[in-house]
């Protein structure tokens, strides 16, 4: 495990994006058949996700959660000085989209601007990349913003179309003075896996995939351009791999069950979910879930079940647990403390970036 704890930070404020079209997934049923489709909702415990409109990418639903964090905290963009967007779903090859949201978001010239490519991990590794250039730099406040449109990456002719939703987040770190705020991190990363979360066409490598659909192992039909996963392979790794880093980092951290008031981790499916807090020793009022709301939203999935938690209460401080693992294979845990006002209600939008349409 890579151990680090970095003093002097602390996130103060999260905020999340979806759009407004929601997808009932019992509606499938005329696709892939009742029975089906019945069968992957208990198991998967996804009954609605929301899809984005044509125009609408990763990036909108990332701005849209940016904007409402920074109005919400009444922070100006020239405050910040960081700005990270991390996605497996960029507006161009190039340049990064993290410069066209600076843009749009009025960051200034003296900033540090760039793309992360990372799914669900996403949320753990943007916190210690953010936090690490804040310790080393003269800035004070870093923006990160996380956004993925999963459901444009999926087969039609895929079941796995009942799981995933598309979203934004945007969250705030800033530097302070004291050694009690900390956040401590757990990583580990193995691309012996690349291949079992992944989507061949696209890149430099495979630029000129086909479209057509063809038929794989498990019966359904993808392209070269949709997404493909090892789903034994990814069970065995969620449920085993997954536990024993948090495990791991607990120990480490001396923390138990109880010192923590509730574990955010990644929304996978209502399986696997149940698996790894099952083999954590936790229960499950101490892990909120958003998987029957909004699917599985990739890097999303952690600021998002923490907005549909914490949104609209105010419950002081609370010391949580971040879990994040998924496509690369990555997976990260962190611990930190956060003050559940800075955690707002997630936003509902269609809005779009018409002038990044721009063609030569």
């Amino acid at each position: 495990m890579i151990e680090s704890t970095i003093k002097g930070i602390k996130v103060i404020g999260v905020s999340s994006a979806v759009p407004t079209q929601k997808i009932n997934n019992i509606d499938y049923s005329s696709v892939f058949g009742e029975d089906v489709v019945k069968k992957t909702i208990e198991s998967t415990g996804v009954r609605t996700t929301y899809h984005s409109i044509d125009k609408q990418m990763a990036s909108d639903l990332a701005f849209v959660a940016a904007k409402d964090l920074l109005e919400k905290k009444d922070i100006s963009p020239s405050d910040i000085g960081i700005l990270l967007f991390i996605s497996s779903h960029h507006d161009y090859i190039a340049p990064a989209t993290s410069f066209v949201l600076q843009k749009r978001l009025g960051i200034p010239i003296d900033s540090i601007v760039f793309d992360i490519n990372l799914g669900c991990s996403a949320f753990v590794y943007g916190l210690h990349v953010a936090s690490s250039l804040l310790k080393t730099t003269n800035i004070n406040k870093a923006l990160v913003l996380i956004g993925d449109s999963s459901s444009r990456v999926v087969s039609p002719k895929d079941t796995s179309r009942l799981l995933f939703g598309d979203s934004g987040a945007a969250f705030l770190i800033e530097k302070t003075e004291e050694d009690k705020d900390k956040i401590s991190f757990g990583f580990k990363s193995d691309g012996n896996r690349f291949d079992d979360i992944y989507i061949p066409a696209g890149g430099f490598r495979h630029l000129k995939g086909s479209f057509d659909l063809f038929t794989e192992e498990d019966g359904w039909e993808r392209s070269d351009y949709h997404s493909h996963m090892k789903g034994t392979n990814v069970f065995a790794f969620s449920v085993a791999d997954v536990p024993k880093l948090v495990r791991e980092f607990m120990k480490k951290e001396d923390l138990s069950v109880d010192k923590i008031d509730k574990l955010f981790m990644h929304q996978p499916n209502l399986y696997i979910i149940k698996n790894v807090i099952r083999k954590l020793k936790f229960t499950e009022d101490k892990v909120p879930m958003t998987i029957d709301k909004y699917g599985n939203t990739s890097g999303v999935s952690i600021p998002i079940t923490m907005c549909n938690f914490y949104g609209d209460k105010n419950e002081g401080i609370k010391n949580v647990l971040l879990l994040g693992f998924g496509v690369g294979l990555s997976w990260g845990v962190a611990n930190l403390f956060i003050d559940t006002t800075d955690i707002f209600p997630v936003v509902f939008s269609d809005e779009y970036y018409d002038d990044g349409f721009t063609t030569h």
